[in-house]
């Protein structure tokens, strides 16, 4: 098994010129062949609207019962007997005159009736009150949506790649290059 991280020396056979064995050094780093594209992953956050909820709008009649504070009138008959001469009444309506000690008389609206043996009828006012209801505008209600933000956290799963390097025992070691020593600069290595 050959590794591609190691440097390599190769011989060049290319040159036409009698040199003795040329060594080149290759630099796999500037090598764009051998190099590994490690990859990651990233989240991608898709925001994505959608309806809840729908709510439904309506009015209804609530009914109660209020008292209604309301003052009434109402004449009542109050009959005087005086005997001296009476004064006209201020607002000339009933009043009782005595001309005779034994026939009195009744000033009823401006008229004057002789109180006999025969009953008079004299009409007694009385107020009552009638109420109206009226629709008035109570309160206006204004309808509108709102956008609330929030933050949330959501759990997401990355993975990545990374680069593993381990060290592989070769059985049989392959020669790469091979360099020639003359006997020479042998007996120079050993002094």
């Amino acid at each position: 098994m050959k590794n591609p991280m190691m440097n390599t020396t190769e011989i060049n056979t290319h040159d036409s010129q009698p040199h003795d064995n040329i060594v080149k050094t290759v630099d796999l780093r500037e090598d764009t062949t051998n190099t590994l594209e490690l990859l990651a992953e990233r989240p991608q956050v898709q925001i994505e609207r959608f309806v809840k909820d729908n709510i439904k709008l309506s009015k209804k009649i609530i009914s109660q019962t209020v008292n209604v504070p309301v003052t009434l009138n109402q004449e009542v008959l109050v009959i005087e007997h005086v005997f001296a001469k009476p004064s006209a009444s201020q607002d000339n309506l009933v009043s009782v005159v005595t001309n005779n000690v034994n026939v009195p008389q009744l000033m009823v609206n401006g008229q004057a009736i002789t109180l006999g043996d025969t009953p008079i009828e004299i009409p007694l006012l009385q107020q009552t009150a009638k109420v109206n209801i009226e629709t008035i505008v109570a309160e206006k209600v204004q309808l509108m949506t709102q956008n609330v933000s929030h933050e949330t956290q959501i759990p997401v799963t990355l993975r990545h790649e990374e680069l593993v390097t381990e060290k592989v025992e070769y059985d049989e070691p392959t020669v790469l290059a091979t360099t020639h020593i003359s006997p020479e600069e042998v007996n120079l290595v050993s002094k």
